[in-house]
């Protein structure tokens, strides 16, 4: 089976200079994909319609997760599949929150909230930390069908993009990466194998 090669964290400035101009592209896909959801939300006055504060919700939710699925690709959260499961399970769960509204207390709500999500996220292997933002705006502010549909274009464009950046820049690091552990192997070798050379000499 080939080694799974992972995105090693800079261990100095400089290297982390060097880093940077791998993350220029994902930062301005970054950019374009948090500007398409505000222009959204304010399309659809989301706010007007839900009440105040639930396009800051959800505009936080997603800058979190395009974010880590975008800059910090390495990250055990910033995968496609964890993503798009764990705005599902919080959408799903948020939604039946909001219904407890109406028998239950808010604090004793966002606790039963914040429980299923959790536990249905590490049972389906799907943790995604700002999922559970989402969760929330649908407890608050009962979002309705033009908020599913909002979040919904939202998380297609992250997976879109992220898509892109897969089969584009983190491929081509990835392939980068590879060959300068191969190289790095193969110097190792050499030197044990001279090393090995010269003990036999003696």
């Amino acid at each position: 089976m080939e080694k799974e090669y992972r995105y090693r964290e800079p261990k100095s400035v400089k290297e982390a200079w060097k880093r940077l101009k791998h993350r220029i592209v994902p930062a301005i896909l970054a950019g374009l994909a948090l500007a398409l959801l505000v222009f959204l939300l304010q399309y659809f006055d989301i706010d007007k319609a839900y009440g105040l504060g639930t396009s800051a919700v959800i505009f936080t939710s997603f800058a979190s997760s395009i974010y880590i699925m975008f800059i910090t690709p390495n990250s055990r959260a910033a995968k496609n599949s964890k993503f798009v499961k764990s705005y599902t399970i919080a959408g799903i769960v948020g939604s039946i929150g909001g219904l407890g509204l109406a028998v239950m207390p808010l604090y004793a709500v966002a606790a039963l909230v914040i429980f299923f999500v959790s536990v249905l996220m590490i049972i389906t292997k799907s943790e995604h930390p700002p999922a559970a933002a989402i969760a929330f705006a649908f407890v608050l502010f009962r979002i309705g069908v033009i908020g599913i549909i909002i979040i919904a274009s939202g998380v297609i464009i992250v997976v879109a993009l992220r898509y892109l950046l897969e089969k584009t820049t983190f491929e081509v690091e990835r392939e980068m990466l590879k060959v300068s552990l191969r190289e790095k192997q193969k110097r190792i070798g050499l030197q044990n194998s001279k090393n090995a050379h010269h003990k036999r000499r003696r």
